[in-house]
């Protein structure tokens, strides 16, 4: 092996090349002609490698005869299997043996140039990156002679394997790494895939333990004849994605001794001079564009949320979020709402902006939203979603769904993903009766695309936990629904009269007839009691309160007052003694009971697993009475309205709640995921809460 000391070795283009450290490099060989596969070895030797590692799988006699004839050659090396060991396995036991400082692999077709893979090497010398890896995608890479068909596939893989781990690269596959001994050291026990995985799993394990990734934009001729067989290594490559997700998961996090700085990944140029390594640490910091951004502007965040005037479908929530966003200093928000013929098409609220440039159950909408977030100047992305946001059929909600991870593929922002509900929160009974098999499919692959967003939260742990028990690629990070600014009621009144509130949309979920026929049960215990039902009907169940308003409105006590509008909320909220909440199901946090919370209101609700969940479960309490049954709910209404320091005390635990995590603080965390969605990985991967 030549001396380490010799810092004058020719580099690929006949240049001398300023490098000390022994270089290794791994060759990987299965079913490769072998004057390809030799003539590899013969020109890496020639630009100054110190030890050609070449790794054959089951060789033919033609290989068996070729590799004697290489290994008599000084620096090569030769780690033969009779079986197939599958390109991880290959690679494993090569770097295993692999004596060099800096240590690396190249495929064996001749796709990646020796020139390509020694600015790779050069990278890690230089002290620029722990790992460089090979980019076809970066920069100005170029893929000569690849199927389309190959190059989606690429990118569909590329958009998974990030969400599974975290590492912001553009081309996890390429047959072209180099990284410093220690980053092997640091990794190799943990590493188990020998399949085309390998690449993956190595740089999320190096990403996990905190070394610096530098992506090297590269030119990448295919060859036209890669083992890949689409039919099964692609099925092999997601379950390997999923392996990964649970090794991610029980890896500590951690900076080895002389490990780089958090796990950074930037892209390095093509060719040039050593680049600065405190500027260059400074860009990858700021991102793209480096130094040009000032430090002190505010991040400019593009919330996609539906918004008053429109009703429903998280609207006062989104109009909550951006009224946040826009009370902090470090950020500025642009509401990108649903379109409505009572507003203009832009609007300004005096401390945001609101742009209406999409509408449900319209293909169209999905590009003219993703053309918005393409051309606009934006910092980052946030999605505030349901599960049926974006239409009344499943084809349209598919569609508006795919729209986050689409914007993470294609915008160079981070893309948040905050969802409200999900599919297996709802009642398995209720689910049977209502969603076919096709649909609950349907809306599980929804789910899937959505958590391939840069960060992903939920408002509810166990909704946290469903993420993590059922969806192979993807992490969700659990950040508080967190409470509104209203009026401090801080107590129910506890003077008559007994005043109950349903609020919110009405629709089949919620058992209003079972509420009318409670209450007057409760009238006879009670006959001063009044029974307010405030809000219209459902927007996916158009007509509901007026054909529960003919059936109900006359009953004594009985009052339903439609929609209320924000100047109203006060007034109604804190003359009620106690909020109803008569849910059949409830598949995300209830918006009503963090209402509870804000005004410090007692809640009695129907008994279910999906109704705890979305309520108590997320801070507060309420009075729980069997579903369905007008004698259980009027019972436990009268029992409340008797023990006034039971009704006192449910109060007081929901406005401590709602002090507990407000907007203010929801928004916190958000902003610390937009700012840097890794954080997010870790989080999940630590068993976190979020905010």
């Amino acid at each position: 092996m030549t001396d380490a000391t010799d810092s004058t070795r020719p580099d690929a283009d006949g240049q001398p090349a300023e490098h000390s450290p022994d270089r290794s490099v791994v060759v990987p060989v299965y079913d490769e002609r072998p004057d390809v596969w030799t003539a590899l070895v013969e020109r890496l030797r020639a630009a100054g490698w110190d030890e050609v590692v070449v790794c054959l799988d089951a060789p033919d006699d033609d290989t068996a005869r070729a590799a004697e004839r290489v290994g008599e050659h000084a620096g090569v090396a030769l780690a033969v299997s009779d079986d197939r060991r599958g390109k991880g396995g290959a690679l494993r036991d090569g770097l295993a043996t692999a004596s060099g400082d800096v240590l690396g692999y190249v495929d064996a077709d001749g796709a990646v140039a020796v020139e390509a893979l020694d600015r790779l090497y050069r990278s890690v010398e230089w002290g620029t990156a722990a790992v460089a890896a090979g980019s076809r995608d970066a920069g100005d890479a170029d893929r000569t002679g690849q199927s389309l068909l190959r190059r989606t596939l690429g990118r569909g893989y590329r958009l998974l394997a990030r969400g599974v781990t975290g590492v912001p690269v553009t081309d996890f596959q390429c047959g072209a790494k180099a990284f410093r001994r220690e980053v092997w050291d640091a990794v190799a026990a943990d590493v188990d895939e020998t399949g085309f995985a390998f690449d993956t799993e190595l740089l999320a394990l190096a990403h996990r333990r905190g070394f610096d990734i530098r992506e090297v934009p590269i030119a990448w001729d295919d060859p036209g004849d890669s083992d890949v067989d689409v039919g099964s290594d692609v099925p092999d490559l997601l379950r390997s994605l999923a392996r990964i997700r649970g090794t991610l998961r029980t890896t500590p996090r951690a900076l080895p001794d002389g490990g780089d700085d958090g796990g950074a990944v930037a892209t390095e140029p093509t060719d040039g001079d050593p680049p600065d390594d405190t500027a260059d640490r400074d860009a990858a910091a700021e991102g793209d564009g480096g130094g040009d951004a000032d430090a002190d502007d505010p991040m400019h965040v593009a919330l996609v949320t539906s918004h008053p005037p429109n009703r429903g479908h998280l609207a006062e929530y989104g109009e909550e979020l951006a009224r946040a966003y826009a009370a902090r200093d470090d950020t500025e928000v642009t509401v990108l709402a649903r379109r409505t013929d009572r507003a203009p098409a832009v609007e300004d609220r005096g401390d945001y902006e609101v742009r209406r440039v999409w509408e449900r159950d319209a293909a169209r909408s999905a590009w003219r939203l993703f053309g918005e977030l393409r051309d606009g100047d934006y910092d980052a992305v946030q999605f505030n979603l349901h599960m049926t946001y974006f239409g009344t059929t499943n084809a349209y909600r598919f569609l508006g769904l795919a729209l986050p991870p689409l914007c993470r593929a294609t915008l160079d922002v981070p893309v948040v993903t905050t969802l409200h509900d999900l599919l297996e929160i709802v009642e398995e009974d209720h689910v049977d009766d209502t969603v076919g098999t096709l649909e609950r499919v349907g809306a599980r692959a929804a789910t899937q695309l959505v958590l391939l967003s840069d960060a992903t939260t939920v408002t509810a742990a166990e909704y946290r936990d469903v993420v993590a028990d059922r969806y192979p690629l993807g992490e969700a990070v659990h950040v508080p629904h967190g409470t509104f600014v209203r009026a401090d009621g801080g107590a129910a009144p506890l003077e008559p009269p007994l005043r109950l509130l349903v609020f919110g949309f009405l629709g089949p979920t919620k058992d209003i007839e079972t509420t009318v026929r409670a209450f007057r049960d409760v009238r006879t215990a009670v006959p001063d009691a009044e029974l307010v039902i405030a809000g219209g009907s459902h927007p996916d169940y158009p007509g509901h309160r007026e054909e529960l308003e003919s059936r109900f409105g006359d009953d004594p006590g009985v009052e339903f007052i439609g929609y209320v509008e924000e100047d109203e909320l006060d007034d109604v909220w804190g003359s009620a003694t106690a909020v109803l909440m008569p849910y059949h199901t409830c598949t995300g946090v209830s918006g009503v009971f963090q209402l509870a919370k804000s005004y410090g209101k007692p809640v009695v609700a129907f008994e279910n697993d999906g109704m705890r969940t979305s309520t108590v479960e997320t801070g507060g309490d309420a009075a729980f009475v069997d579903p369905g049954s007008p004698a259980a709910l009027a019972e436990g209404i009268v029992d409340l309205w008797d023990d006034r320091e039971r009704l006192r005390d449910i109060a007081r635990a929901n406005a401590a709640a709602g002090d507990a995590v407000s907007m203010t603080e929801t928004t916190d965390r958000f902003v610390e995921l937009l700012a840097d969605p890794s954080t997010a990985t870790a989080a999940a991967t630590d068993g976190g809460e979020g905010a």
